[in-house]
């Protein structure tokens, strides 16, 4: 029987910081338009007319250096709402603090926090957004009732998630290439990004937190990417930076070569269109 790879440790993020915070900028308006899933999930108008207009308090977990939580401070700007946005490593917090001052966001703060272990009382907030990073908990059932115990009654807390592998064509050639040249995949990493690849299953999870009014979204977008691009280097440095930095530059283009040849069936007139898959689950505090 295999082991159940353990879930990353805060050392594993630390270790990758300096990865997130150098793609950040570049990855921002790609960012921007699945983010718009995630507010749609929460439903901030909705919420707005329950709370007679009041400013809403969203928080977001697993921050990382700013998505989603820049997209949901500019959809409440001008007074509408705060976000404090959070994660676990203290040094993603910094990165995303100077981002959010780059770019004048002022009605965010920024907190380093585990998600399994919030630091907020009980009902402190209106919306909980997390975009792809409960599946990275140890314990990502203990995280989901967190994120319940801090909303507010009929608040909304939405989380979006990995469809399972087979669905996502980068990831799967990622964990081939790696794995063929350096050794190194999802599971050797202790990385499982798609422990919530199943809708009912996850949706069973959310209801065992305690939420109810629990929906659940799948959504495959496929960008246009020129066919000269490494588009797959964001994703494969943000997830294993620590290891690619050791790598030498023989590995490195081999593994790029290997990553064009995987992913070619994908390339149409020019340019690759490789889809992605996630799903949005979303529940309410009632």
């Amino acid at each position: 029987m295999t082991a159940t790879p353990s879930a990353p440790t805060t050392t594993t993020w630390h270790n990758l910081s300096s990865d997130w915070i150098n793609w950040a900028d570049r990855l921002a308006p790609a960012a921007e338009k699945i983010n718009r899933h995630l507010i749609e999930a929460v439903d901030l108008d909705g919420l707005k007319t329950i709370r007679s207009g009041a400013a809403l308090d969203v928080l977001d977990l697993a921050s990382g250096v700013g998505e989603p939580a820049f997209s949901f401070a500019r959809a409440l700007a001008g007074g509408a709402g705060h976000v404090t946005a959070s994660d676990i490593v203290p040094e993603m917090c910094d990165g995303l603090a100077a981002r959010a001052a780059e770019e004048g966001i002022t009605n965010l703060s920024v907190i380093p926090a585990d998600m399994e272990k919030l630091p907020f009382p009980d009902q402190s907030f209106d919306a909980v957004s997390c975009r792809f990073g409960v599946m990275f908990c140890t314990d990502p059932d203990q995280a989901l009732r967190e994120a319940h115990r801090v909303l507010r009654d009929n608040g909304r807390a939405a989380f979006m998630v990995w469809a399972p592998l087979v669905d996502n064509p980068l990831f799967a050639a990622m964990d081939a290439v790696l794995g063929n040249i350096l050794g190194i995949g999802f599971e050797a990493a202790g990385l499982d990004p798609f422990s919530f690849g199943n809708p009912d299953q996850s949706m069973m999870r959310l209801e065992a937190a305690g939420f109810t009014a629990i929906e659940a979204t799948s959504h495959s977008p496929a960008g246009r990417i020129p066919e000269k691009a490494a588009f797959w280097k964001p994703q494969m440095d943000m997830l294993f930076g620590n290891v690619l930095r050791g790598a030498s530059d023989m590995d490195r283009g081999a593994i790029d070569a290997a990553m064009f040849e995987t992913l070619s069936p994908y390339i149409e007139d020019g340019h690759f269109q490789v889809p992605i898959c996630f799903h949005v689950l979303s529940g309410k505090r009632a």
